[in-house]
């Protein structure tokens, strides 16, 4: 059984229009089996916000999963309750410069000590998050590029994929 999620948005108030579409046009739905992974390029704490408002409101029935690289992003503590308290994230992978002051942050707003996994790399959080992932989930991609965000989907779709074993 396969299936895609759908992006189910309110509609955008005249104030927030600009920003809320700016994050729309450089968010990328790539569905997979079970899971729907959101891509966000983003920067600037404005587009973050949007970002994790946007993964909020995404009508999905199982958990809702944050994996960020702080090597791209300027953040800290206050950034690991953001992600719990505006994105409603249940699971939390973090990387990079100040994966673990993000981490900290999001165990202080309320994600207990499993659901929040530190790690150094991007790949390398990919390779984590594939083994906690259930059918259902939804993954917001938070300062990762483009080409590393194809990597990291193409890693999830592979264990995500049955494989059909024929007997000789």
């Amino acid at each position: 059984m396969e299936w895609t999620d759908t992006l189910m948005l309110d509609r955008i108030s005249a104030t927030t229009r600009g920003k809320s579409s700016g994050v729309q046009e450089s968010t990328r739905v790539i569905p997979l089996p079970g899971i729907t992974l959101l891509c966000a390029t983003t920067s600037s704490r404005e587009e973050i916000s949007a970002a994790l408002e946007l993964l909020r409101g995404f009508r999905a029935t199982g958990r809702r999963v944050v994996l960020c690289d702080t090597n791209e992003l300027v953040v800290g503590k206050q950034f690991g309750s953001e992600v719990v308290e505006t994105g409603g994230v249940s699971l939390l992978v973090s990387c990079g410069i100040s994966g673990r002051e993000v981490g900290i942050g999001a165990r202080d707003a309320g994600l207990d000590l499993a659901s929040v996994i530190v790690c150094n790399q991007p790949l390398a959080a990919g390779q984590v998050l594939r083994k906690q992932l259930t059918p259902g989930d939804t993954v917001l991609m938070l300062g990762i590029d483009n080409s590393t965000c194809m990597r990291l989907a193409a890693t999830l779709e592979e264990h995500l994929v049955p494989r059909t074993v024929i007997a000789a």
